[in-house]
């Protein structure tokens, strides 16, 4: 009885949160620039003139919020639920979805794991950044099958940008860890150039699962960024990049019973990225975008057998647990269109094409490890009057291993008045498996992954809605988000061969939900409260593998500018509701997770900002919370009660940081 009270209890709150509740989203008016928006356009917008559900974090809050990478952003967003795996670092799961339903763009270009889903998130460095904005809906037409659930787009500073000073930046955690960087640029009339250089080293602490890490690396990872761009006619601008990442972790093991041997996993990268664009106007009504991108990926990974007594160390030379991984990808969009205010049609037109290849093992068991797709994609924005805007897209890709089906959506932008406005978008989707799942075998966590090329492709329905307020004092946008997934590919455990994982079709999973969004901002004063609630999976299976997670965010700024001083305050709470029933239909386990995250991060400068200190606390809250887990009357005699916390390391804890800005 107590459990299924509780199944109507979340029910009943989910069906509140979804079409009662008003959801406020995105309200940073207080900025003018935070208003346009890239993502997606090749024209600055007004966000409000959007269907897109957009949001932007700015250089200012990256900075207060002490984040070197993504990760130290992304961990603590409303809609991310994170994921860390020991050998493959950090991911973030947006709304519950799976990981390569979201698109990381770099300037409009894909990450590298657009290619691969081996690269932590730690490796996106964020010293040279203007923004990150977030497009929460489908932009699947625009940028393909990847851009389901959200557009994440890191946007560098260019040659439109400020000078450029030389600044280094020094900081230090405790417990023992260590970040730099050094950059350098200059701008001219017409040029720009800017060189950054990062060392970021943390010693390794071995820890429980945490939601924040569940196993601290030894680690050292050296990222350098060479980017220049030029103006051509003042019109375009053309820019060539340089990035490489040399990275070395450790995975350490622990002592053998009665013994001083140990086995440690050692795993080197060295990735390159080279890419050159050109984007501006052709004439005063007409753009045009072009890029072309070449990545280059190595990674080594070896089991060690040591001896802790002597510090002895030797490679175990088998096959099956050492693997070397050497790709390639090359990557190309072009994109043209028209921006004509005084037509009530305008349009873009373009295409991609992307082609990754195996170089460590080119043929195996006579198939050639390579796998194209290429696109041509069209979006048109028709204005009938002052109070209607309409977007439609579709894109036709082509891959050379699996037969790919068109992408539409329909997006609806409607003023009703000055201060209300209608968002509506249907989208349909389409994605076959990628490179990383047909190719390419490696190990993670001592587990094989044996690769299936009898996969088929993967179709997403989806449906978000809006209504944005905007006025003087406070934009709101009350919604809803829900997706459908048909034949969803998932890395599981292979039920033929115990100890290995291996990719396969799952059953399709619902996800639907809502966010909460609201931010006041003073002289004083910068409030961000945020909430998500979701539901995942069958509804319609009684609950069966059905979980909802909830999110609160607080994100606090205090300004003092008579001391030129901030203080950030950001956290965020978790709450899993895990449901699973056996083969009778009976509740088999119902249990409730909790993760509570904080950081502190104060900041003062001098001299003009000449030099910028800081000081801070990560994990303030660090900890898991298991409050039931039930097992019925069928299998115990009664119904067993758990409630326990555990309290975890806290990996990275108090840092200091130190800018020098010349």
């Amino acid at each position: 009885m107590e459990v299924d009270n509780i199944h109507l209890i979340v029910c009943k709150k989910l069906f509140i949160l979804l079409f009662i509740m008003p959801v406020l989203v995105f309200a940073q008016s207080a900025n003018k620039e935070m208003e346009l928006i890239e993502t997606g356009q090749f024209k600055k917008n007004k966000f409000y003139e959007l269907a897109d559900v957009t949001r932007v974090i700015s250089e200012n809050e990256i900075k207060l919020r002490g984040a070197n990478n993504l990760k130290d952003i992304l961990i603590l967003e409303t809609s991310s639920i994170f994921n860390y795996d020991k050998t493959k670092g950090w991911s973030v799961l947006w709304h519950g979805s799976s990981k390569n339903n979201i698109l990381i763009l770099i300037d409009g270009l894909p990450f590298r794991s657009y290619y691969f889903d081996e690269n932590d998130l730690q490796q996106i460095s964020l010293d040279n950044v203007n923004k990150i904005e977030f497009v929460e809906n489908p932009l699947c037409v625009e940028y393909g099958s990847n851009a389901i659930t959200c557009i994440i787009n890191i946007i560098y500073k260019t040659a439109q940008e400020k000078v450029y000073k030389p600044s280094l930046k020094l900081q230090g955690y405790y417990p023992a860890s260590f970040y730099s960087n050094i950059s350098l640029g200059r701008k001219t009339t017409e040029n720009f150039f800017k060189y950054s250089g990062t060392i970021d080293a943390f010693s390794g602490i071995g820890g429980n699962d945490s939601g924040r890490v569940l196993q601290w690396l030894p680690y050292t990872r050296a990222i350098n960024q060479i980017n220049f761009s030029h103006k051509i006619l003042q019109y375009l601008d053309f820019s060539i990049g340089y990035n490489n990442l040399i990275e070395q972790k450790t995975q350490l093991g622990y002592p053998l019973l009665n013994s001083t041997k140990v086995f440690d996993r050692e795993i080197k990268y060295n990735i390159n990225n080279f890419n050159v664009g050109l984007k501006g106007k052709l004439t005063k009504n007409y753009n045009i975008q072009g890029d072309f991108q070449y990545m280059h990926y190595r990674r080594f990974n070896t089991l060690y057998y040591k001896d802790i007594s002597n510090s002895q160390q030797l490679a175990v030379n088998d096959t099956s647990l050492n693997d070397s991984i050497k790709y390639s990808g090359i990557f190309s969009r072009w994109v043209f269109s028209q921006n004509d205010k005084n037509s009530k049609l305008n349009y873009l037109v373009g295409f991609d094409i992307y082609t990754t290849s195996d170089r460590f093992k080119p043929i195996v068991n006579k198939v050639y490890q390579k796998n194209s797709t290429s696109a041509i994609f069209f979006v048109a924005k028709y204005t009938p009057n002052w109070r209607t805007i309409i977007y439609g897209g579709i894109r036709l890709p082509y891959s050379s291993k699996y037969k790919s089906k068109p992408m539409l959506d329909l997006k609806i932008n409607l003023k009703i008045n000055e201060n209300f406005r209608l968002k509506a978008i249907i989208a349909q989707s389409s994605k076959s498996p990628d490179f990383d799942q047909i190719f390419a075998t490696y190990l993670t966590n001592g587990f094989s992954i044996k690769r299936n090329l009898n996969l088929s492709d993967e179709n997403v329905s989806s449906f978000n809605y809006s209504i944005l307020i905007k006025t003087k004092k406070i934009i709101a946008e009350p919604g809803f988000f829900f997706y459908h997934f048909k034949n969803g590919i998932e890395l599981i455990p292979d039920p033929v061969n115990i100890g290995r994982l291996v990719y396969r079709n799952v059953s399709e999973k619902k996800i639907l939900g809502t966010r909460i969004n609201f931010i006041a901002q003073s002289k004083f004063a910068d409030i961000n409260l945020r909430m998500a609630y979701t539901g995942n999976n069958h509804l319609a299976h009684k609950y069966d593998q059905m979980f909802f997670f909830r999110e609160f965010y607080t994100n606090v700024i205090f300004k003092i500018p008579k001391y030129s001083s901030n203080l950030c305050i950001t956290s965020k709470n978790v709450s899993v509701f895990s449901f699973m029933k056996n083969e009778t239909n009976n509740d088999f386990a119902h249990f409730i997770d909790r993760y509570f995250l904080a950081d502190a991060i104060c900041e003062t400068s001098f001299n003009k900002k000449a030099i910028i200190l800081k000081a801070g606390v990560r994990n303030i809250f660090n900890l898991k919370n298991i409050e039931a887990y039930l097992l019925p009357a069928d299998f115990t005699g009664k119904e067993d009660k758990t409630f326990y916390n555990v309290s975890l390391l806290s990996g990275r804890n108090v840092f200091f940081e130190i800018n020098i800005n010349l």
